[in-house]
């Protein structure tokens, strides 16, 4: 007997979005299904980091004027239309890292990591439990230093923060965890064993909060991108923004066999030139290539 299809676990349906008088999307469908890794790839300014917003029930800032149409669903329930005290309970079962990692400066590496667990699992958590996750999270990151007392964000490099904002996002065990381009940037090497943590990693925690029931159900990553060439051994599958439009392109190997423009203009000319090769070398194969990169502390590791 074949395995049951994956369930859809978020979809936009015939969303519009305005902001500010520029259309980012016009009736837009797309469904994102549980446990996949998806990545949205579109030219700067095309929007694609408000598909994320977006998935969060958060489209615009406080003060922008936008118009909406559509409707954006996870699990089955509009983040669109549901009431703010719901919204924010699905919110906290989301990890989201954004460009800058928005991490809060005055507070420390260790506060911020373990924020989400101290704001609402309080009391339900013991602290040694909620000090356990986050050395965990920053030991396998090889960012361990960061977690004694004081270390703020002033002190710490780009690469380290979005490492932190990770395990901050990690910490509360998501069902989606969603990153707005982690490679831009940063150097290849650097940039690969970041791509890495987002879409292979999952840390185990030996407990979990008393009023959370854990299912164990896997984990749905979506991360955007200007350059697919950077992602393309790592994605399930990859959806273009163009035109308004997020159409679904196919797996790595539908990327590499594309004649289709808006596609090219977003890989490499490396990758363009070796298209052949690359739909045809396994994803284990570009892993075990390169299995060996330096962590943000500068030491070697592999995950």
């Amino acid at each position: 007997m074949s395995d049951p299809a994956p369930a859809a676990i978020i979809r936009f349906e015939k969303l519009s979005l305005e902001m500010e008088g520029h259309v980012y999307l016009r009736d837009a469908d797309l469904t994102v299904y549980e446990g996949e890794s998806l990545v949205v790839a579109g030219l700067p300014g095309c929007g694609k980091s408000l598909v994320l917003r977006l998935i969060l029930g958060l489209p615009g800032a406080d003060d922008d004027e936008v118009h909406l149409e559509g409707d954006v669903t996870v699990n089955g329930q509009s983040v669109l239309d549901m009431p703010l005290s719901d919204l924010q309970r699905l919110r906290r079962r989301m990890g989201s890292v954004m460009r800058d990692g928005g991490l809060i400066e005055n507070m420390d590496i260790r506060g911020n990591v373990s924020l989400p667990l101290n704001y609402h699992h309080r009391g339900i958590m013991s602290v040694a439990e909620i000090e356990g996750r986050c050395d965990d999270l920053l030991r396998d990151m090889g960012l361990l230093e960061l977690a004694a007392t004081g270390v703020r964000p002033v002190s710490i490099n780009r690469e380290q923060r979005l490492y932190v904002s990770l395990a901050r996002a990690f910490i509360n065990e998501p069902f989606v965890l969603l990153m707005d381009d982690p490679a831009a940037g940063f150097s290849p090497g650097s940039a690969y064993r970041l791509k890495r943590f987002f879409f292979h990693y999952r840390p185990e925690f030996p407990t979990h909060p008393s009023n959370q029931v854990h299912t164990g159900r896997p984990l749905t990553r979506i991360s955007t991108t200007s350059d697919l060439g950077r992602y393309i051994d790592f994605g399930d599958r990859f959806v273009v923004l163009s035109d308004q439009k997020l159409r679904v392109i196919g797996d790595r190997v539908a990327i590499a066999a594309s004649t289709e423009q808006d596609v090219l203009q977003l890989l490499g000319p490396e990758v363009r030139a070796d298209s052949t090769s690359l739909a045809e070398e396994t994803a284990s194969d570009l892993i075990e290539r390169a299995a060996d990169v330096a962590t943000p502390s500068g030491r070697q590791e592999a995950i």
